[in-house]
Parts: C-alpha cells; sequence; structure tokens
C-alpha cells in the first residue's frame, strides 16, 4: 500500500446522465463515480435511478449492478470507475424483525446498529459479494470504491447518541476495556447534551445552525436542545466525555472494519477510500455527536488510501475561497489522499427530485447564479486541487448542474492544463499553519449554536488574506517539518497537558512566530476549568476582547477571545507582521505552491500580484498571458475569474515525476 495514490479528476452524479458524461469524456475527462444503493436519500426519494441490489436475507440482484455499469460503459468504454457504495440498510432489512429496538436504519440511526454483531455480519456479505462480483466482471475498468454509510452517506451519525442495546453493550466494553467503572446505562440526554461556561453572550441558532435555511413550520420546536453552556469539564462531566469519545471510535472502528474487509477481495492495485474527518467548518450538531473526531486513528489505518469531503459550505460561492472540510495536512502527512467533492448548485441544475419533491433555488441552494459564475467556480476547484495536490470530483448530484456551454467549454481548459501541469514535481510554500485538536473538541457542547466558533472563522478569514495556509492537527508537529511557518493558528488550544507544552516548547515557540490562540488556551487545567490559566500561556488575561499581543521573547503570542470578531485585516496584519509572503493587494484566495500560484475574485478589480522572487517567465495559464523577468505584475477582471500563474526560473523548477 506504499504505492503513489490516484490523483483523480472526475464526474459523479447520483444519476445515469450518460449525455452529461459523454460530454465530460469528449473534454477529457475519463473517470466517473456512480452509485450502489438500496435505499432512499434525505427526501425519502430514491438514491439513485436503479432498483436496490441488496433485495432480502443472503440476496442480490447482481444484474441491476451490470445494467448500471452496462450503461455507462455503452456510452464511454475506457471509462476509469468509482465505485461508491451505499451500505446503508435496505427498507427491507430495518423492518424484518426491527420490533422492540432489534434493528435501525443506519441512515439517521447510525450509531445505535454499528456495534450490531448482526448488522456487521449481514452488511459485510452484501459488500463482499458485491465487491467480488465488480472484481471479477468490471476489473478493467473499476480503478476505486468508497465504503460509505450513515447520514447523507457520509458516515454521520445523526441520532444524537441515542442509546441501543448494542451501543450500550460496546459502550461497556469500551469502558472496561479502558480500566473505568462499568456504567448500567449510556449518559442520559440531559448530561450528554449539556454544557457549561462559554461566551459572554449568547448566539441564537442563526445561517450557521444546522436547521438554518429550512422552513420552521416543518420543524417541531422542541427538537432542539436547551444546550446550557458551550464546553463540557472532565471534573463536572466526565461520563459525557467518555461517551462521545467512544461513540466517535466507535465510527471510525466500523469503518476500518468495513475497509479491511473490502480489501480481502479486491486487487491490491484497486484503492479505497470513505467519506469521513469533517473538522473545518463544522459546528452545531456536527463535530462530536456526528462521529467524524477519530479521523486520526484511520489516517493512521493501513486500510483507507484517499478520504472524501465536500468543499467548504460556507466558503464556496462566486468570491469564496473553497477548501476542505477536513485537515487535509493531517491525510497528507500519512500518506492518503483527499478528494474534494464540488457539489455546488448551479442555476442550471435539476430541482425535482421526485414526484412531488423539489429543492430550492436559492439561498444556500444556489450557489453559482450565472454562467461567469459557474466558468469561475470551475477554474478555481481545479486550481485549487491542482496546487494542493488532491483529487477531486465535479458533482452532477441530480443531473443539470453542468448543463450551460459555458460549464463544458470551461471544463475541456481545465482538463488541459490539469493533464500539462499534474505531471510535475511540487512542493509547499504556505508558512501560515491552522491547528485543529479533535481530542480537545470533545470539550465544546456541538448542541450550542456557537459550537462552530473556535475553527470556522479562522478558516474562512485564512481563505481571504492574500496567502495560501495549510490545516494539520495538533498531533501533526510531532511529524512535520514546521520550519517555514511563521504564523501558527491553534484553534481548539483548551487542555494543553504539560506533555502537549513540551510539544510546543521544544518545535513551535521559537524563531519569532506568531502564535494565535483562540478563546482560552489551557483554561481546562488538571480537569478543571481556570481562566486564571490562561494568561500563564498566553500572556493576556481570559476574556479580554480584541487582538491582543505579548512579547514572549522567542516567540510572540495573539490572543483572540472571539475568533468570530476578528476580521480578514487583522489577520492579514498578523501574517504580514510575521514575514509571510502575501501574494495579492487585496483580501482574495490565493493558492500556492512553488511552481503555480491561483487567485481568485468575485468582481471587476484590478490585483497587483506580488510573487515571492523574480521569475524568468510568469505564464497565466487560462490565457496564456506571459510576463518576464518580474515579481510584480498587475491583472485586471472583468467580473469574477480564477488566474493561475506558472511561475518559471530554471529547467530544474518543471522537473517530472
Amino acid at each position: 500500500m506504499g504505492k503513489e495514490k490516484n490523483w483523480d479528476f472526475g464526474y459523479r452524479s447520483f444519476y445515469p446522465e450518460l449525455e452529461t458524461m459523454k460530454k465530460f469524456r469528449k473534454n477529457g475527462i475519463d473517470t466517473f463515480t456512480f452509485m450502489v444503493s438500496n435505499t432512499a436519500n434525505s427526501l425519502g426519494e430514491a438514491s439513485t435511478k436503479y432498483p436496490p441490489v441488496w433485495v432480502w436475507k443472503n440476496t442480490y440482484e447482481l444484474d441491476v449492478f451490470d445494467r448500471q455499469i452496462g450503461d455507462i460503459l455503452a456510452v464511454i468504454p475506457d471509462a476509469r470507475l468509482i465505485c461508491y457504495i451505499d451500505l446503508n440498510t435496505p427498507h427491507w432489512w430495518t423492518r424484518y424483525l426491527g420490533a422492540f429496538n432489534a434493528r435501525y436504519d443506519s441512515y439517521y440511526d447510525l450509531g445505535k446498529i454499528t456495534p450490531s454483531e448482526l448488522w456487521r455480519r449481514d452488511t459485510i456479505a452484501y459488500m463482499q459479494a458485491l465487491l467480488s462480483h465488480a472484481e471479477n466482471n468490471y476489473s478493467k475498468n473499476i480503478v476505486a470504491y468508497v465504503i460509505s454509510c450513515g447520514g447523507g452517506t457520509e458516515w454521520h451519525d445523526r441520532c444524537r447518541g441515542e442509546e441501543s442495546p448494542y451501543r450500550l453493550a460496546a459502550y461497556q466494553r469500551w469502558m472496561a476495556d479502558k480500566g473505568k467503572p462499568v456504567p448500567r446505562d449510556i449518559p442520559p440526554r440531559s448530561i450528554r447534551e449539556y454544557g457549561r461556561y462559554g461566551f459572554d453572550f449568547s448566539t441564537p441558532s442563526n445561517s450557521f445552525g444546522y436547521w438554518a435555511g429550512f422552513d420552521e413550520s416543518d420543524l417541531d420546536k422542541a427538537c432542539k436542545p436547551d444546550a446550557g453552556g458551550l464546553f463540557r469539564v472532565p471534573e463536572t462531566d466526565r461520563k459525557a466525555l467518555d461517551y462521545w469519545q467512544f461513540c466517535n471510535e466507535q465510527i471510525a472502528e466500523t469503518i476500518e472494519l468495513f475497509l479491511k474487509k473490502a480489501r480481502e477481495v479486491i486487487r491490491p492495485i484497486a484503492e479505497l477510500g470513505t467519506v469521513y474527518g469533517y473538522i473545518t467548518e463544522v459546528g452545531e450538531y456536527m463535530l462530536a455527536s456526528s462521529g467524524h473526531l477519530a479521523y486520526e486513528k484511520l489516517c493512521e489505518s493501513p486500510y483507507p488510501d484517499f478520504f472524501v469531503a465536500p468543499i467548504s459550505y460556507c466558503d464556496r460561492e462566486t468570491g469564496g475561497g473553497s477548501g476542505s472540510q477536513t485537515a487535509v495536512g493531517t491525510i497528507h502527512l500519512h500518506g492518503k489522499q483527499m478528494l474534494n467533492s464540488v457539489d455546488c448548485k448551479t442555476y442550471t441544475a435539476n430541482r425535482k427530485i421526485g414526484r412531488f419533491s423539489t429543492i430550492p433555488s436559492s439561498g444556500a441552494w444556489l450557489n453559482w447564479p450565472d454562467d461567469t459564475s459557474v466558468v469561475a467556480g470551475i477554474k478555481r476547484e481545479m486550481a485549487h486541487s491542482l496546487i494542493n495536490r488532491t483529487s477531486l470530483w465535479y458533482f452532477d448530484m441530480w443531473g443539470g448542474f453542468w448543463e450551460s456551454d459555458a460549464a463544458m467549454d470551461t471544463f475541456k481548459l481545465v482538463k488541459r492544463i490539469w493533464d500539462e501541469q499534474t505531471s510535475h514535481a511540487s512542493a509547499e510554500v504556505s508558512e501560515i499553519l491552522m491547528v485543529v485538536n479533535p481530542g480537545n473538541v470533545y470539550y465544546i457542547n456541538d448542541m450550542h449554536p456557537n459550537a462552530h466558533r473556535f475553527h470556522r472563522p479562522f478558516r474562512l478569514l485564512l481563505n481571504h488574506i492574500g496567502a495560501p495556509h495549510l490545516i494539520c492537527s495538533f498531533n501533526d508537529l510531532l511529524l512535520m517539518d514546521l520550519n517555514r511557518f511563521k504564523m501558527i493558528i491553534f484553534c481548539h488550544p483548551f487542555e494543553l497537558p504539560e506533555v502537549k507544552q513540551e510539544i510546543l516548547e521544544k518545535y513551535v515557540l521559537n524563531k519569532q512566530r506568531r502564535i494565535i490562540w483562540a478563546y482560552g488556551p489551557g483554561i481546562i487545567n488538571e480537569g478543571k476549568w481556570e481562566p486564571e490559566n490562561v494568561e500563564k500561556i498566553c500572556g493576556t488575561p481570559f476574556g479580554t476582547p480584541g487582538v491582543n499581543r505579548s512579547d514572549m521573547g522567542e516567540w510572540n503570542s495573539i490572543y483572540i477571545h472571539d475568533p468570530e470578531a476578528l476580521k480578514a485585516e487583522d489577520l492579514r496584519e498578523i501574517a504580514g507582521d510575521a514575514g509571510c509572503h502575501i501574494y495579492c493587494s487585496e483580501l482574495r484566495p490565493v493558492y500556492a505552491n512553488n511552481r503555480l500560484v491561483a487567485v481568485h475574485t468575485g468582481i471587476a478589480e484590478t490585483l497587483h500580484m506580488n510573487f515571492p522572487k523574480a521569475y524568468g517567465k510568469i505564464t497565466e495559464l487560462f490565457s496564456r498571458q506571459e510576463y518576464f523577468n518580474s515579481n510584480k505584475i498587475d491583472i485586471t477582471t472583468s467580473g469574477p475569474d480564477t488566474l493561475i500563474f506558472l511561475c518559471e526560473d530554471t529547467e530544474s523548477e518543471t522537473t517530472k515525476i
């Protein structure tokens, strides 16, 4: 499994959009993802246009699978296929002997059923039968499989930690293995959904909340928790902390089991992926209770080759900076690949999902409202993945997303550039590091609408300061070469025990770096809530508003009590003071490696680009405009656009891989 991972540019749809797929193939795209599902989506409609394969106990209608692949190969015989397998329970399985909490629907009750040996046995048997059939008949075309389940087929647990006989038994075993008292029951909702402390103010559920954008008349107000405060503390909330850690590890262990069982029946060269590890942006309902916080365990596992996640939910519109829901630095550091799912809703997208069900055509359901934004967005996503060496697919969810001639012309252009540039070696150059800490995220009560407030603001601001950045996890600090980083942001520094402080002192707190701390570094100390400990670590008393700088000798401390109150101008100024190279004169998304620099804008404007050094030749790859012997150029856009620059000096800088 030490081979170089696939670096893919592809297309995906829930539906057999065969005419669109033919157009993509004509434009040079040869990788197509199709989904095999036995159940319904979140609207209650069939997830695909094909009947279920898993129809009864040990009964699989594999001819349905044959028909699905056959339809694709009939129009694209040379297609490289990624098979996305939805393992969610068929309706018949959930109903058969399902009374009295014997069976559950994995789509919304994932954590209640994953510990069930019956569910595991039946689901593994189906998965292996499907994989064996695929391998025996379509190995010429299938290059990878994505193993998925749970909410959104993204391994989300959406039952808010509810109990089942299987979950209770597994939790009791987990506690025993940890040498802790074995409980008679799981923590009740009043414990596991309750927090303490928090900001000095309360923000109601708003555009950042999980239910935002939906008609309030469709929601029973009783479903919204009285979350109390924003934090859990070991001294008073140990039961909840233990339980949520168990829940997340249970999901990760289940994914690893299925990947292991999949590997038993597929070729060594076929890759395995999964959808997991959302942490950089999600908040309410989507942190500890969603089950994604044990992603480091999967990164360390030999079984996954790549991870899949949608691009930013909050910064995907025209002018936004995009980026992954995951800590891509962590994924790459462990030798895995990242695949970005570009599921932006365009003005041409099909919105009629069933006979009666439709999706809205405004707000969060319309990201790119015209051809100009579609073109700029397609170019942005290619540039982002190319420069950061991640795979991507353009998701045509229910069809029609890429219907316009402008979109198709752009795909032809970006794929040509992709093919030209992916054959060259490149290296990371970002000088800004954002550090997430999944272990400390358990302290955040994600039933609270402010649960996002420690990582999302930094993530969004970093997208708009005119310089590239990297996101990693705290444990990566021991594995990374940190020499190039001049500004490091700690999003979740709530608990910093002695061993972590030693890591910081040895590897981080030196070289006159700017170290930014969110909210309360070390505020949880020896299991207790100790606001007075914050000043000892960062030099500023807890709760001090604004941007607070302290000279700590070998490093500079910057304390930000509320990251959401920070502005992009503030962060850009700090980065500049740290000596980070700022590429763009305006607050725009910039992606860069040692060969390529890209900038995205949502408006017509003139941008002054400043490169790290003078290059013999700089070529803007979309227009083929060339600039010679300079490190500064001006570019003028007529509206939303993305530009990508190839920076060349010597032959060694364009060495092929």
